[in-house]
């Protein structure tokens, strides 16, 4: 034993037996032996930094986002206060109110089609007619300068367009050139740099065509019943959150049955919040996973620094040293490097929001606003500390109550037993607290619930795993067998052997990765292979009720045209439930889109296609009694909605209540025409209203479908799907990119903690192989079977993998997403794969140390 080791029994059994162990002499000894290093502790320095890092860098992130949506509010609204309108434009007396308060400025929105004139191309756009005082707040910014107002005003008898760049690479055209609009050609002015107010706006499908809205009324566009919103944006006179909120009362007050949507600054845009809000839960979840996978390491750690302290404990105790100061000493060391680990995890943490305002500033979407977020540093701190102490207290009560005679006998026999009783339940009481920090810190409490439930229920499945493997190998017979197979199945059974260990570290992690891989292919192959077989070609909007029959007609004869399908479309927004406001009524998270904003609402006599009445009745033709509807079966339920109950639905500020007749089960995942709520004919074929109609076509006949019908139509607008789901995918990838980006965090940890777990028995490897050497094995041999064991222990813990992540991947798609779910292979293989190569790779780069040892100094020693 060196002076250094010699000096902490020589200090400890002097002051206990002079006047027993008290916590400042614990921790003077703990400061005095950490003097000698922290050799053994780098595995736990690191899981705890990655681990801590993960949730400061999402929590601080989620909260950066969070404060520039609030400050940013006005801009990326565009006023203090938004009033929407789908398909009428505000009366006099309302637009008279709103400008009494403050400065106003009326912006329209649509999507219609755009026409090169100069190479014919064409392409969906989302179009934005603004008027002289747009914007509020912020400014539109041009590549190349100059103002807005100029670039649209008209000249040389064309209106001027600003288009996103992507529009003008789309059509071929340059700033000069013309495209036709509805039934005006327009002259692109310049390309847009940036758009103040665009989160506020939602999903766009198109690139984004700026011009005024005397053009917008000039070109055709606009007719009885068109898809298109008014938006009245409001600067007020006075500011004030009090006065906002009197503002938006009041205005409820006074125009009850306007039907328009209202926002504030406060929630400038609720789509997004919502997105960060769901984003940050999930990423937070897995690095809590990825904390917990460290914990496993930790208890390695822990365990293997307390193995190479086993001389000094048991030394301790001889000479009277109590129980209770030697876990002091232990635990007040452990705290002291999980402070430091904590410490450069928040540093971390709280760095990646400001460097991603730095580095990314250009390509970020939303607005940052960097600073330290004390609350958010503050969970990721106290995650860290509960679980540094729920997985450190374990393996030192052990030591604490181990009889010093045990810890000699540990050297050949390690022991087993469990700690005494009050350090059980200070880990129960630990991973308590650690449970209710969680519940007060995630904000979907059910989910987190469940989450963590299924992250119990992982280590216990996984912990007996492992000990079933270490049974299984310890019965099998192994006369008939080879020395070196003997060896690699003896090895999974002998004392101190880490196959728990390993299976836990690797298993969790490679869960997560299996679970989110067939997530992402089953979604890529819903998206890209599936739908598009199933969806029609192209979704046309706006048809007027008098270009209907001749719209259809055309249509038909187009070569490959077929599967032509034609509802009535509409907008409404439901404002009351059974009579109680939308605003108040409770609904399960995942409808509650229902009452959020305008919906697409329509009428029929029939039934429509690809969905099925599952209660009630559908009311006959001619129907003329009280306003009836169809629902949605998922809606309803999610709403606590059933036959019988009422809705009140505001369609261009009328009012309608209908009784709900029937629900539908209605497969969405077709893309054919639907609505959640169909109402009798009788309640909505008095309102202006348009066509919605969808065709399918051969890849090779959609363009002529698109020219001809945008040509003979110019105010139709056609949606074609692919682009749509192109859209989509593009989303989808951005989204998962971030979770993969924690995933691999995740992966990270495991296969730290793995190589910790493998170095917790490398004392006692390092004696057999030294032992086997001696009496005449060759290192290849020893090399042959350590693989064999590590791949035997990788192989098992990715079969469970496997079934953990085709079993959480099924529940994810079945019951969250309501979408189809397929096994692939192609991810089970790539898994096993990993998890064998990572077990063997590590196994054997850790025990190499037992593989060059010299015999001499090792069995002199022992």
């Amino acid at each position: 034993m060196s002076n250094a080791d010699a000096a902490v029994p020589r200090a400890i059994a002097t002051t206990a037996s002079k006047t027993g162990a008290t916590l400042p002499i614990s921790f003077r000894i703990a400061l005095r032996e950490l003097r000698s290093g922290l050799r053994g502790f780098g595995i736990f320095l690191l899981c705890l930094i990655l681990g801590v890092a993960a949730l400061a860098g999402v929590r601080s992130l989620s909260s950066a986002l969070g404060e520039g949506l609030t400050n940013r509010g006005q801009v990326i609204l565009g006023g203090d206060a938004e009033f929407s309108l789908v398909h009428r434009e505000a009366g006099a007396q309302e637009i008279a109110f709103l400008q009494s308060q403050g400065r106003l400025s009326q912006v329209s929105t649509m999507r219609a089609m755009t026409r090169s004139t100069k190479s014919d191309a064409r392409a969906l756009v989302e179009l934005k007619a603004v008027d002289e005082t747009y914007p509020l707040f912020g400014e539109v910014r041009l590549e190349g300068g100059g103002s807005l107002d100029e670039a649209l005003a008209k000249r040389d008898g064309h209106w001027g367009v600003v288009a996103d760049p992507v529009l003008l690479t789309r059509l071929g055209v340059a700033p000069g050139d013309l495209v036709q609009v509805g039934t005006l050609e327009f002259q692109v002015r310049h390309p847009l740099a940036s758009e103040p107010d665009r989160l506020s706006e939602g999903l766009m499908f198109g690139p984004r065509l700026f011009m005024t809205r005397e053009a917008l009324a000039e070109s055709g566009l606009v007719q009885p019943g068109s898809l298109v919103t008014n938006a009245y944006r409001m600067r007020m006179d006075t500011g004030g959150e009090g006065a906002l909120r009197t503002l938006l009362e009041e205005v409820r007050t006074r125009f009850p049955d306007a039907g328009w949507r209202i926002k504030s600054r406060e929630n400038a845009a609720p789509g997004v919040e919502r997105f960060v809000a769901r984003l940050t839960l999930f990423l937070s979840l897995v690095g809590l996973t990825a904390l917990f996978v460290g914990g496993v390491g930790i208890a390695n750690a822990v365990t293997n620094f307390l193995d190479a302290r086993r001389r000094n404990i048991a030394i301790l105790k001889c000479v009277g040293a109590p129980g209770r100061a030697i876990f002091e000493i232990y635990l007040i060391q452990v705290m002291i490097l999980a402070a430091l680990a904590i410490g450069i995890g928040l540093v971390i943490g709280a760095a990646i929001p400001i460097a991603l305002a730095h580095l990314l500033a250009d390509m970020l979407p939303l607005p940052l606003e960097t600073g330290i977020y004390p609350l958010s540093l503050f969970a990721a701190a106290a995650f860290g500390v509960l679980v540094t102490l729920a997985f450190a207290i374990w393996p030192l009560g052990r030591a604490r109550d181990i009889p010093a005679q045990s810890l000699f006998r540990d050297a050949i026999t390690p022991a087993r037993r469990l700690p005494h009783r009050p350090y059980i339940m200070a880990v129960a009481v630990v991973l308590l607290i650690l449970v209710s920090v969680a519940l007060a810190t995630f904000e979907d409490k059910q989910l987190t619930l469940w989450y963590i439930f299924g992250l119990a229920a992982g280590f216990a499945i996984l912990v007996g795993l492992g000990k079933a493997l270490t049974w299984a190998a310890a019965k099998m017979p192994t006369k008939k067998t080879g020395p070196i197979t003997r060896l690699a199945i003896g090895n999974l059974h002998r004392p101190a052997a880490p196959t728990v260990s390993v299976v836990l570290s690797l298993g969790l992690g490679l869960s997560l990765f299996v679970t989110l891989a067939l997530v992402d292919t089953n979604l890529t192959r819903e998206l890209q292979r599936n739908l598009p077989g199933q969806a029609p070609s192209f979704f046309f909007l706006d048809i007027q009720p008098d270009q209907h029959d001749r719209f259809e007609q055309m249509l038909k004869g187009l070569p490959g045209a077929h599967d032509i399908q034609s509802v009535p479309m509409l907008r409404g927004t439901v404002v009351s439930v059974n009579g109680v406001p939308s605003q108040q009524v409770k609904v399960d998270p995942e409808v509650a889109w229902v009452l959020r904003g305008d919906r697409g609402l329509t009428y029929s006599e029939i039934p429509p296609a690809n969905s099925v009445i599952t209660e009630g009745e559908w009311w006959p033709k001619d129907y003329s009694g009280e306003p009836l509807v169809s629902m949605a079966e998922d809606a309803a339920r999610g709403m606590g909605l059933k036959v019988g109950d009422h809705l009140t639905v505001n369609v261009l500020g009328r009012e309608i209540t209908a009784r709900i007749a029937s629900l539908r089960q209605v497969e969405w995942r077709s893309l054919a025409m639907n609505f959640v709520l169909v109402f009798s004919p009788n309640a909505l074929r008095g309102a202006p209203h348009t066509f919605l109609v969808t065709v399918k076509a051969p890849p090779g006949n959609e363009p002529e479908v698109l020219k001809v019908m945008s040509d003979a139509f110019p105010n139709s607008t056609a949606v074609r799907v692919k682009e749509a789901l192109d859209t989509v995918n593009e989303l989808m990838e951005q989204l998962l990119t971030a979770v993969r980006g924690a995933n691999a965090v995740t992966l990270l940890v495991g296969v730290l903690v793995l190589a910790g777990a493998l170095a917790t028995g490398l004392r006692t490897r390092i004696y057999d192989a030294v032992v086997l050497k001696t009496f005449g094995a060759r290192r290849q041999q020893l090399l042959v079977a350590y693989a064999l064991e590590y791949g035997l222990l990788g192989l098992t813990t990715a079969i469970f993998a496997v079934v953990a992540g085709a079993a959480g991947s099924y529940a994810i798609l079945t019951f969250a997403m309501q979408s189809s779910w397929t096994f692939s292979g192609e991810v089970a293989i790539t898994a096993a794969l990993l998890a064998t190569c990572v077990t063997i790779a590590a196994g054997l780069m850790t025990t190499w140390a037992a593989l060059r040892a010299k015999a001499t100094p090792i069995l002199r020693n022992e």
